[in-house]
């Protein structure tokens, strides 16, 4: 088996993939993490501790009030927190005089019930979040105090341990013990911090209960244990349940209320030296998700109430109605008596701080001494940073801070009164909130040299596809791409990575992965420079061949389809603009077939008879039912935030179908019909190829897997959606475990016995006989044929006859196919799953149409297995179409991470490798699919000549006579040799016999979409670059530059797999070949 071609391929893919990588390096920065740590001397009460508070202290203290930042004044509580997972803030509100709530509204009436009784020890904030709002970077912000990067929600499934200084940490080296109970991405992230840790998985978010009664379980014990002072409850039952349902469910009324109770059985179980914070970290949308940065996902609500010590008041200088997350931290460390985070960039706010009094100091006092080390530990981070990223900041903006720093050391000696407190720290707030916008701006700021380099390596590869491989025939890769120089090149690049990893530093680069990428590209580029120059005479004579305005309205759809990502409203509407593109291209097919149609077999007379029966008004037909089909995916199709007439974004609980909500029995009995006709049209359309006959490993597994995978798909759809509650999880579970074990056995046995093939043996020993290396190939079917058309003597000395060869490539293709479907279909919601089988019936029509069109305007076998340049387009937007077919769009909170949980609710197999790849397979089923799926493009024409030959004869040139009537004892073999130069009749078969061309067209279609989908992200990195600074930059474009990297990461590793899929086959063919041909040595 030949693998040079794929080695090339993995090559080109690491270099466009390279590309993307080093620009998203560069626009989509992350923060460089501070390993140092806050310290301080803790002051106290006790005359027997190191450190007593005394009048004499007091007075030193605001003696140089500058020198006081290493102090931390006593503990004022201990603290219960809380968290209960996407608790929004709209859930926390009462509203009066409302006789029917939503399910969501006035259950959580006992913070009401506490907020009228003590006022001045309760508190009610909208708890501000900034984005992702993942739980995992929600997390990160409220123990750090430190702002996300964009970037950071990649890490969602991989919680790693913070080595960033913590609240956490702080209280662990102060001896404060902390109790925990809930998510346990709490202890990924704080591992062997907690004196006693109850942590539970967060896997199953079909599980509402199972976490939040475990606690509920051990709560009780523990607030009656007075053996911590810290005590963290995580509940992840709101959480589940908008995931689940959404917030409009009845599901959700019962969780909150739920919420309700706990918090009231808390409130009656401390004790009056402990302060409770109950806290959510994130909200949702109308549709229970969460991630992005509306304000649906970053409002969350925190409720504060203390049973005996007041709250500081309003006047305190602190915000009342607003909590910013970050703002969490220092709070926390002025509430416990620990040192306020080094990376902490939140401020105090003191309306959640107990007003407990410190020996010998007076409230003012207190509350400058608390905000003056905050400020001081702000700006010693800061200039900190600043002055390790010099570059990075602006210099005349750094000086007015600094300047105003200078200001206000020299009025923080002079604060006697609370009117000059209130004042110092009003400006004091405003002065830190400015270098907190200010981190913010550096932390999204742009790195020019990556993203430009990232550009040009991303379009070199592609370049290079375009003038050395797209503008050569298929049989001269032999000699482009010999074994030998492929291993030098591999050589090459290596050298060139260790050199780019040992002296990246030399060339000012910032990483070891700069300097790879670097020099591995360079290299590269010369390499493929080197070919193109040797090669360039054929380049140039091929290149001059091709029609300057050809395929002029395909190149037109291509570019409007590159063209998306350069316009904020484009991108919203870009599933409506990739319909109208994909519609365009199959018109496209049938009005060059048409116009064939009406010049070869009308070229004298149309008569209207004739043409009512023509295939060409068939396939026309189709055509017409593809756009149909398409138009009904609009149906299909998720809305976005930005449309205002969306019913999945803003109401769930609405009439139209929900994604988050069980909607209509008839939704789930259609995709469960859809399935079943998939699987059963496939079955009936291998049976009549006879690639179903006998009993080899794949022919077995392909006759009743799909039927046994189709029934469990079924009972998945309407079991994994239903309200039944005697359903045990493990059975659900059970149905897509199998779907998945299908598909790993339909990769084992592809991988040891690919081919659908059935030998009928001989009825005597009469052989072929043929001289010196000649193929056996072409007697066999000549002896056939003579059998086929009446020489009683070859039926007398029959041969092998094997059934399944006309369609020996496609028939696995296809196999494989329905097996990846199904994982797909079961990792899909319902409606979803009617998206992805709506498109593949698009792609067969778009296959059969292109088939019958190619086997018109070829010449020659090298162009009858070259696909056009429409059915290449048509299929690069069909793959990409059906991403939105399958309700998918390119926001962060739309994500289906449900799919990372099926078929694995009850433990098995928590890898979060699997989650990411099951979540990938959900989201980028269509390029996946239909990448892996490409060589059909090449095979279609040659299976539809071989089991349709009515159809090629009725679409046959009428050049033989005058009138355009063929005669009827035209055999098919000499109506195939006059059309295409060769003969047809052996089906797929032909593509063995000049495998040399087939292996290098297939090379070159993989090559092709390498190309298209390179241009496509460099389309998207362009637009990046030029919408740095637009208003829409992070809400619209640089979600759709990642949706597109990664569908460019997975896009290029299937078709690496579609054309391995290929060469697999081909050797099967070849050994069967061989096998047969063994009689001619006796």
């Amino acid at each position: 088996m030949n693998l040079t071609y794929v080695f090339v391929l993995v090559w080109l893919a690491f270099l466009i993939s390279s590309g993307v990588l080093l620009f998203s390096r560069g626009f989509l920065l992350a923060r460089v993490s501070k390993t140092e740590t806050s310290t301080c001397r803790r002051l106290s009460s006790d005359a027997n501790d190191e450190y007593v508070l005394s009048p004499e202290v007091v007075n030193e203290i605001f003696k140089d009030v500058n020198a006081s930042a290493n102090l931390c004044l006593p503990q004022k509580s201990r603290v219960i927190v809380l968290v209960v997972d996407a608790l929004k803030y709209e859930f926390g509100l009462y509203k009066d005089n409302v006789s029917e709530p939503l399910p969501y509204e006035n259950k959580l009436g006992y913070l009401q019930e506490l907020l009228q009784q003590d006022p001045d020890r309760a508190r009610l904030m909208r708890f501000r979040a900034d984005p992702p709002t993942t739980t995992l970077q929600r997390l990160k912000g409220l123990t750090t105090g430190s702002l996300p990067t964009f970037i950071d929600i990649g890490s969602n499934f991989a919680s790693p341990e913070i080595n960033e200084d913590n609240i956490i940490d702080q209280m662990v080296k102060t001896d404060l013990p902390l109790v925990f109970l809930g998510d346990s991405t709490w202890t990924d992230l704080y591992p062997r911090r907690f004196k006693r840790a109850y942590s539970y998985p967060s896997f199953d978010i079909f599980d509402l209960d199972s976490v939040d009664n475990q606690i509920l379980k051990h709560l009780p014990k523990e607030l009656a244990s007075d053996d911590w002072q810290v005590l963290v409850a995580h509940f992840l039952g709101v959480d589940h349940c908008g995931h689940k349902h959404g917030p409009m469910h009845e599901e959700m009324a019962r969780k909150l209320s739920e919420m309700n109770e706990v918090i009231r059985s808390v409130v009656e179980g401390m004790d009056n030296e402990t302060t409770l914070l109950v806290m959510g970290d994130h909200g949702m949308t109308a549709s229970g998700d969460h991630g992005g940065d509306t304000d649906d996902e970053t409002n969350a609500l925190l409720f504060a109430y203390s049973k005996q010590q007041r709250f500081f008041g309003h006047d305190s200088g602190s915000d009342s109605e607003m909590l910013q997350q970050i703002d969490l931290v220092p709070t926390l460390a002025t509430i416990l008596g620990v040192p306020i985070p080094y990376s902490n960039l939140g401020l105090i706010n003191f309306n959640l701080v107990p007003a407990v009094p410190v020996p010998h100091m007076n409230k003012v006092q207190t509350l400058l001494l608390h905000a003056w080390q905050n400020a001081q530990q702000i700006y010693r981070y800061f200039f900190q940073y600043a002055m390790e990223n010099k570059r990075t900041f602006n210099v005349d903006e750094m000086e007015r801070l600094e300047t105003e720093f200078i200001l206000l050391t020299h009025r923080v000696q002079n604060i006697i009164n609370e009117a000059a407190y209130k004042s110092f720290v009003r400006d004091l707030n405003i002065n830190l909130r400015d270098i907190l916008g200010t981190c913010r701006e550096i932390w999204v700021r742009f790195d020019p040299t990556q993203m430009s380099q990232g550009l040009l390596f991303s379009f070199l590869p592609v370049f290079f596809i375009f003038l050395l491989v797209n503008n050569s025939r298929p049989a001269d890769y032999v000699r482009i791409f010999k074994a030998k120089e492929v291993f030098y090149t591999y050589l090459i690049n290596l050298a060139a990575a260790v050199f780019g990893y040992r002296y990246y530093k030399n060339f000012s680069f910032k990483t070891e992965e700069h300097g790879v990428i670097f020099f591995t590209a360079l290299s590269s580029a010369a390499i493929l420079s080197f070919h193109t120059l040797r090669h360039w005479t054929s380049i140039a004579s091929n290149w001059a061949a091709v029609k300057r305005f050809g395929h002029m309205p395909t190149r037109l759809l291509l570019f409007a389809a590159l063209g998306v990502f350069f316009s904020n409203s484009f991108v919203i509407q870009e599933a409506k603009i990739l319909s109208y593109l994909l519609a365009g291209s199959i018109l496209l097919l049938s009005h060059e077939l048409l116009r064939l149609s009406a010049r070869l077999d009308f070229r004298y007379k149309f008569k209207a008879s004739q043409f009512l029966r023509s295939t060409a008004l068939r396939l026309i037909l189709a055509s017409i039912l593809a756009v149909c089909l398409i138009r009904f995916a609009y149906t299909l199709f998720r809305c976005r935030e930005e449309q205002g007439d969306c019913s999945d974004f803003t109401n769930s609980g609405g009439a139209g179908f929900s994604l988050k909500k069980p909607g209509t029995g008839k939704t789930y009995i259609l995709a469960v019909i859809v399935i079943v006709v998939y699987t059963t049209l496939t079955r009936l359309y291998l049976r009549s190829c006879g690639n179903l006959t006998g009993n080899a490993p794949n022919v077995l597994l392909a006759r009743y897997g799909p039927t046994v995978a189709s029934i469990c798909a079924g009972g998945h759809v309407l079991l994994a959606n239903s309200s039944i509650k005697n359903i045990q999880r493990s059975h659900i579970d059970a149905m897509a475990l199998v779907i998945y074990g299908l598909l790993l056995v339909q990769i084992i046995v592809v991988s040891w016995a690919p081919l659908m093939t059935f030998v009928l043996p001989p009825r005597n020993s009469n052989t072929v006989i043929v001289n010196g290396n000649e193929s056996i190939v072409p007697e066999i079917f000549r002896k056939m044929k003579r059998m086929y058309e009446g020489d009683d003597a070859e039926r007398r000395s029959a041969i092998p006859v094997v059934y399944g060869l006309a369609t020996v490539y496609s028939s696995i293709v296809i196999t494989f196919g329905v097996f990846l479907a199904l994982v797909m279909i079961v990792l899909l919601e319902p409606r979803a799953s009617i998206g992805l089988v709506v498109c593949i019936a698009v792609a067969a029509i778009l296959l059969s149409v292109h088939g019958i069109l190619r086997y018109r305007t070829a010449k020659s076998f090298e162009s009858c297995v070259q696909p056009t340049f429409t059915a290449l387009v048509g299929w690069f937007l069909l793959a990409h179409f059906c991403f939105f077919a399958t309700s998918h769009q390119t926001t962060l909170s739309q994500i289906e991470w449900r799919a990372a949980f099926v078929g694995r609710t009850t433990g098995i197999g928590q890898s979060n490798l699997v989650s990411g790849v099951l979540v990938i397979l959900n989201t980028f089923c269509g390029p996946i699919f239909f990448f892996c799926m490409y060589s059909l493009l090449s095979t279609e024409t040659y299976s539809l000549f071989a089991l349709f030959p009515n159809l090629i004869r009725s679409c046959r040139s009428s050049n033989a006579n005058g009138s355009g009537k063929a005669d009827a004892t035209t055999s098919m073999s000499d109506m195939a040799n006059e059309a295409v130069g060769f003969d047809m009749t052996r089906g797929e078969l032909t593509l063995y016999e000049y495998e040399d061309v087939f292996l290098g067209a297939s090379f070159k279609l993989a090559t092709q979409f390498f190309m298209l989908q390179g241009l496509k992200i460099f389309c998207a990195m362009l637009a990046c670059t030029i919408h740095c600074r637009h208003l829409m930059v992070w809400k619209i474009f640089a979600p759709r530059f990642i949706f597109e990297a990664l569908a460019t990461f997975v896009s290029l590793p299937a078709l690496i797999v579609g054309y391995l899929l290929v060469l697999r086959i081909h050797r099967g063919v070849d050994t069967l070949i061989k096998r047969i041909n063994k009689t001619k040595v006796h």
